[in-house]
Order: structure tokens, then sequence, then C-alpha cells
């Protein structure tokens, strides 16, 4: 992006060039009254872009030279308005022909030359230090205002060259060209600063100096505007007084030609030797009247002063030949006053106007007075104001100016005030001169641009400083704490205390974690306010069992807390202003004054209740996964055992049979002794099959592929298998209620899974009541089985019957259970969409699983 804005400004200053070779105006300047761009000012501009373009790679001495000769350029430009003496760089390449909007011929402005120097030192000291950054981000930001100002100011009616105190101006396509260059200087620093530094606070300080530096040029630019307001104020009262002082010309000279009517109307004048006397003096008095004629009733002009060979050939003939000077005098005759005629090519030469005066004996129009006044004459006695000049407008055309101006340069300061006196209309045109301009033009922006900027500058420095040490900060803790799992998302409550302990102020974060605002309890409340109120008696007490003496509420429990130790890392149960609570970790700071006596406390709490929470869930996983492997190796173990017990049993099964035949074929099936031991050999191994059976179901895996219908009562069987020697050895009675011919859909060795640990939960539960009895039942409902495990123990607590599902729950002593019994089987039975659940309607403990009939 940085090489197309250079390259964008290396075309503007070659068109511009080839217009100064061809002597075309349109190449040079945007519109007639915008300032052109010279000659030098396209070299610079073209000399800055190769810098840029070359800026990177193996071309930087092109870049360094197109800096320095853009900077020696700049320089000896300004040193010309500084010194007031041309050293012919402005003609030196070729003959200005255009003048037009510059303070010399082919001489670039002095904003211009300003940001071109600027510019140039940028290239000159381009490089990568920090040093180096400052100054390239200042002077870009500086050449940026400036430029944007000067594009602005053709827009806006203001120019930002007064500042400098010169009267010329910055072209608009030069304004353009550098906004791109500074621009693109500024993105290439951007860009050079993100490959170096890793983190978008990197470039934050440049965004703070090129804002902190536009703001300053802003402001600056709205002083220069007041003096630019103050000189319009000047020039309007100049306008004014000019005004007054038109005024103070028409009506004498009204009044003298009155007066003559006046005369001449009583007689007073006897032949024209009187009348002459009166006209020669009012003559020689107004300075820029031509000629003083009178004409009778008939309009033929009778009397005329000075009698010269013009005054000799009009005598007698009939006045108002001219449309103009004919519609003033029917207009002086209509309303029998005074009439100034409108600006007209005189006869006698030159452009002027006539002051009618009619003249009336009683009611009878008996003549006219006129007085012909050569307009140039009679306005330069007091139109010639030193430092201004003045122009005269009528219907739109220019019919007097007290000297020339250049209409680029005054296009800011005209000034326009209407006269209108006995018809005349005319449009007024004030505008001040340079020196005019700089009289009234104060330092005091340019002082505070200066201010503005070197603040800037600081600041960015600041800032840098400020995200460097803080990178150092947190590479040191990251070194530090690398295996920590501390949550820094979380923002932290930062709460300072003054001496007495008294809250003084809270950051943001604390406001909206404790729900009270620093001016609802700054200086007034102690800490404790935010603290579950059994936290703080409970520390009270630690505090003092640690230090052998009492702890008052107050700023003796902040000292204590230092004494003991306790002031860093301790956790506390804060309470909202709403009433909700959280978990905080504490860090508690002095402040010390400069004699070394504290001034304050600084209180910093992280919520660690998200923290702790996950410690926690952390801490429930690792448990349940370590169950899970221990029923995984339990039930590895289970096959194992039910294979090697399988084996040995088939074979006395076998021999159990074989032993049978040998009776019956010896005689001895009717002895009902052997008969007797026979039978419980047979009956040992069946139950002994069904054991195995059932640790097979346990060591199967939970594929859905397993799930087969079964009846209820061969799972039940299946699992009291397990457990009825237990009951038996326990005093327990076992009892079973099952609805026959009940069939489910499942894994038959994961419910059978859930009613085992049913059944040991009851078989514990009924050993502290003297009835100990458990009962199985299953029965059919609407669409699904049920099967109930009930037992004659205690019962769950009603406050604990929400809390016996969750994972590591249990009532047993320690070593007894991990709590994990309840949760697995509810997961078992949801796994099979059924339902599980603690019948809290029942008198007794009774568990409940619902399974569907339906696959």
């Amino acid at each position: 992006m940085h090489f197309l804005m250079a390259l964008s400004v290396l075309g503007i200053a070659s068109i511009v060039i080839f217009g100064w070779i061809l002597r075309d105006p349109a190449l040079i300047q945007i519109r007639p009254d915008f300032a052109p761009m010279v000659i030098n000012t396209a070299l610079g501009l073209a000399a800055l872009a190769m810098a840029l373009l070359f800026s990177e790679g193996r071309f930087l001495r092109i870049s360094f030279f197109s800096s320095l000769f853009a900077f020696l350029l700049g320089t000896i430009n300004l040193l010309q308005y500084l010194t007031g003496i041309d050293l012919g760089i402005d003609q030196a390449l070729v003959e200005p022909f255009y003048s037009v909007g510059v303070a010399s011929p082919g001489r670039m402005s002095i904003s211009t030359s300003v940001c071109m120097l600027l510019l140039g030192v940028m290239g000159v000291v381009s490089g990568r230090s920090y040093a180096r950054r400052m100054v390239r981000i200042t002077i870009s930001s500086l050449v940026l205002g400036f430029s944007i100002l000067g594009f602005l100011g053709y827009f806006l009616n203001f120019s930002s060259e007064y500042g400098w105190g010169a009267i010329s101006r910055m072209a608009i396509h030069t304004s353009l060209s550098f906004v791109l260059l500074s621009l693109a200087h500024i993105l290439q620093l951007r860009r050079s600063v993100r490959d170096e530094e890793s983190g978008r606070s990197a470039v934050v300080p440049l965004y703070v100096v090129m804002i902190g530096v536009l703001t300053a040029v802003g402001i600056w630019q709205l002083l220069l505007l007041k003096d630019i307001e103050r000189n319009r104020s000047i020039t309007l009262i100049r306008a004014e007084s000019f005004r007054s002082k038109l005024d103070g010309t028409f009506i004498p000279l009204e009044k003298a030609l009155q007066h003559m009517s006046r005369r001449m109307a009583v007689g007073a004048y006897r032949d024209e030797s009187v009348w002459r006397m009166d006209a020669q003096f009012y003559y020689e008095e107004f300075k820029g009247i031509r000629r003083i004629a009178w004409a009778d009733q008939n309009l033929l002009l009778r009397w005329l002063y000075p009698m010269d060979d013009f005054s000799r050939n009009i005598r007698n003939t009939t006045m108002g030949r001219s449309a103009e000077i004919r519609r003033s005098l029917d207009m002086a005759r209509e309303s029998h006053q005074s009439r100034i005629s409108r600006v007209i090519d005189m006869k006698s030469g030159g452009r002027g106007f006539a002051l009618l005066v009619p003249v009336y004996k009683n009611t009878e129009f008996a003549g006219i007075l006129s007085a012909g006044i050569e307009i140039q004459t009679f306005l330069d006695r007091f139109a010639r104001i030193e430092s201004y000049h003045v122009a005269i407008y009528e219907d739109g055309q220019e019919v007097y100016r007290s000297s020339d101006w250049d209409p680029v340069l005054s296009r800011d300061w005209l000034t326009r005030i209407h006269y209108t006196n006995m018809g005349v209309d005319w449009a007024i045109v004030f505008a001040p001169s340079t020196r005019a301009i700089r009289s009234n033009t104060s330092a005091l922006p340019s002082v505070v641009l200066v201010f503005a900027v070197g603040i800037s500058v600081l600041l960015g420095l600041s800032l840098s400083f400020y995200n460097r040490s803080d990178e150092m900060r947190k590479r040191a803790r990251a070194v530090a704490d690398w295996k920590s799992a501390a949550m820094d998302a979380t923002p932290l409550m930062m709460i300072s205390f003054d001496e007495h302990g008294i809250v003084r102020e809270m950051n943001r974060s604390a406001e909206e974690k404790t729900g009270w605002k620093t001016e609802e309890i700054a200086g007034k409340e102690h800490p404790f306010i935010f603290h579950d109120p059994q936290d703080v008696e409970l520390m009270r007490l630690r505090l003092e069992s640690a230090l052998k003496r009492p702890v008052e509420l107050g700023v003796d429990f902040f000292e204590a807390m230092f004494e003991a130790g306790f002031n860093t890392a301790s956790e506390w149960t804060y309470v909202n202003r709403n009433g909700s609570r959280f978990l905080g970790q504490l860090f508690v700071g002095k402040v010390f004054g400069e004699n070394g006596d504290t001034t304050g406390y600084l209180a910093v709490v992280e919520d660690v209740t998200q923290k702790r929470q996950r410690e926690k869930q952390i801490k429930e996983q690792e448990d349940k996964i370590i169950a899970s492997a221990r029923l995984a190796s339990l039930g590895e173990m289970a096959a194992g055992i039910a294979h090697e017990i399988n084996n040995p049993l088939t074979i006395i099964n076998g021999h159990v049979g074989v032993l049978r035949r040998l009776l019956g074929a010896r005689g001895l099936a009717t002895d009902i002794e052997v008969q007797k031991r026979v039978e419980v050999v047979e009956n040992t191994t069946q139950r002994i099959a069904k054991i195995v059976k059932g640790l097979r179901y346990y060591s199967r895996d939970s594929d859905p592929g397993d799930m087969e219908w079964v009846t209820v009562d061969a799972i039940i069987d299946d699992t009291l298998a397990f457990c009825s020697d237990k009951f038996r050895h326990e005093g327990v009675d076992l009892i079973a209620r099952l609805e026959p011919n009940l069939k489910v859909y499942v894994r038959p060795y994961q419910i059978s899974q859930v009613l085992l640990n049913l059944l040991n939960n009851a078989a514990d539960a009924v050993q502290s009541v003297n009835t100990r009895k458990v009962v199985v039942e299953a029965k059919g409902v609407k669409d699904g089985v049920e099967i109930s495990i009930s037992d004659s123990g205690p019962g769950v607590p009603a406050f604990l019957r929400d809390k016996i599902m969750e994972p590591f729950f249990t009532t047993k002593e320690v070593g007894m259970g991990v709590g994990l019994g309840l949760s697995i089987s509810e997961g078992i039975v949801r796994s099979h969409e059924g339902r599980f659940y603690l019948d809290t309607e029942a008198s007794q403990t009774r568990f409940v699983v619902w399974l569907p009939a339906k696959h």
C-alpha cells in the first residue's frame, strides 16, 4: 500500500513537471483561484517518492540521496523566506510563466518548504532504532496534519499558511501528495514495528504520537483561525470606516450642490459669473469633480465649469444623451431628490458618474445641477488605505480598484459590504495586505504547537517504555510461573484504603463484583462490608490465636494480618450487594509515604470461584477415572476367575453324572445317604455355575450389540447368586417378589451390576436396625417393567435426597465407599432409556429401576 501511494505521488509530480516544460497552466493548477504547484515542488515530491520506493532492498543509496535532495531544496527555499534574500533557486530550471498565487514567481510556499524539509530529514535519518522511530512518526504526523489543513483550507475557506507568517499557499495537489507520502511512511513504519515486535501494543505508542501531533496541529489551526477572525474583524472595521468616508464625501458634495440649487431657485445668481464663483469653489474643494453644470428646464446645458474646449462643445446641447444619465435625470425629477447615476464611460475620458440635484422654483422644475465625477480620482483620496486593498463593484462589474492583488491570496481575506445612497448600490470589497495580516498575527499558535507536539512525543515515549517494562514483567512472570494453572482472564478487584482502613477508591471490577459504587462508600465504610461476617470472625480468631492478643476491626485488623503473614493469598467469601457470593483470593499491600509511614492499604482480589470449581471438577474426573479403572480391572479379574472356575466345574459336573450311573449299576441308587450327598454336590456345582455366569456378565464390555431379550427373573436370579450368602451370614432376610414372564431388551450384566449395587447398599443400610429385611420386586407397568429394591433401614434424610446421585457423594465412613455406585447405576439405566430414582413417597428406602418393555 505504501508503495502504491508513493507511485501516485510520483505520477502527480511528473504531470506538473511536464506542465512547466510545456508551459500549460492546466497541468500545474487545478482551478484559476487555486495555487499552482511550482516546478521545484514537483521535483522535491518526485525525489521523496523515489526515496520511499527505494527505502527497502539493495538501493538504499538512491533513497538517501533522494531524501537529501528534497531536504536541501526545502531548506534553501525556507532560507529565502527567513532572510528575504532571493538565492535564485526559484528560476534556476525554467522561467516561471505563471506567478498567480505564489509569494514570488516560481517559489514554493513556506508550508511546502517545511513539509519537504521534514520528509527529507526523515529519509536521511531512516533506521530501526527506537529514537528514529519516534522521529519518523512525529515528522510523518506533522506533515500529515499540515497537508490535511492545506487540503481542507480550499473547501473551508481558511489557510494554514498564515501560521508561518506567509501569504503564499500550498497547492491542493501538493497537499494531496504530502498526505499520501506521510500516510505511506506511517504504514511502512507500522509494518516494520510489527515485524520486529509481536503484539498489537507495540504500535500503540506510534498511534498515540500520531493522534497527539494531529490534535496539536488542529489546535494550532484553531488558534490561527482566531487570528484570522481578528484580521477579518479589523478588515470589516476598515471597510465600515471606508463606507462612512463615502458618506462623508457624498453628503457634503450633495449639500454644496443643493446650496447652489436653492440660490438658483431664489434668483441669487444674477449672471453666470456669480455662479462660476460658487462652482469654482466646489470644483477645487472636492477632488475628482470633472465638471459642474447647470441645465435649464428643457435640460439644455447653459452654464459649465470649467469652461474648456469640451465644455464649449457641449454648451447649449441637451443633457442626458446617455441612457444611464437620462434614467437618473428622470428619477431625480420625479422624486425631487438628489440622484447619483451609474458609473459610465465619460465622454471627456475615463470612467465616472454624475451627481444630479434638481432645481425647483416653488413646485415648478427650473433645471438641474450636475457634477460629473471621475471615480478613480474621487475615491483615491481616501480609498488608498495603507496595507489594505479596496475594490468597488456595481452590478457585478468592477468600477474601482485601489491597487492590484493576487486573486489566489486574497480569496481567504475578502470582506464585502454594501453602500447605498442616492440611488447608488455598490459592493465594496476590502482585502488586507501581507503587512496588515502579519501585524495582527500572534506567536501563541506556534508556541502551543511546539508545546503540544512535545507533550505528544513524551506521552508516546512514556507509553512505549511502559509497554516494554510490562512486556519484560510478563516474560519474567511467565518464566517463574510457567507451570501455574492460574486463570489470568478474570479481572482483578482493586480497593484502596486510607491509613484508617476506610475505603478510599475502587476500580470498575470491584464495583461490578461488589455492587457498590465508590462514591457511595468512599470515606465511610470499612472493607468488612464486602465479606461474609463468619469469615471475618474466623480470621479475627485466627489472628488472635497467632498473635496472642486481641484484634479489633479496623486498621488494627490490617496490621495484624501483616504481623501474622495473612496479608497474601488468603481466601475469603465475598458478598455482593444483592446477596450473591463468590470466592476471592486476597492480597493486601501497604502504601508508604516519604517518611516511611503507612499512608494507606491496597487490596487486590482475584475471583477464584471458577478456578476452584474447575479444580474440583478435575479432581472429580480424576477420581472417577480411577474408580472406572478399578471397575475395569475388577471386570477383567472377574472374567479370568470365571474362566478358571468354569473348567474344573465342568469336570465336576461330568464326574457327578458318571458317579450316578456307577451307583445305579452297583445297586447303591436306593441308598438315601449316598443320594443325599450326590444331590448336595450337584446343587453346589449349579450354585457355583450361577456365580460364574454372573461374573461373566459383570466382565463383559458395554457394547450396544450385547443387548438381548431376557427375562427379569433370570437377571435377578443371577444377581442374587452373588449376594445370597452375604445376606444369610449377616442375618438379612432377602425376599423376592417377581411377576413371571417379564421380558426386557437390555444388557443383562449391566442391569445385574445395578441391582447388585442396590442390594449391597440395602444390606449395609439395615445393619443398624433390629428388623433386617430387603425386598426385591419386579412387576409390569405401563410401557415397561419396574424393578424395585427396598429395605427396612432408617431411610435417606430429606436434605440428602438431592445429593445422593452426585458423583463421589457418600454417607459411608472413609474407606467404605467412594460414592460412585448410584451415579454409575443412574448412567447405566439412562443408557437403556430407562429411569433410576429414589421413591420419596415410600415409607422405607426404595430405589426404582424402570426399563422400557419394547426394543
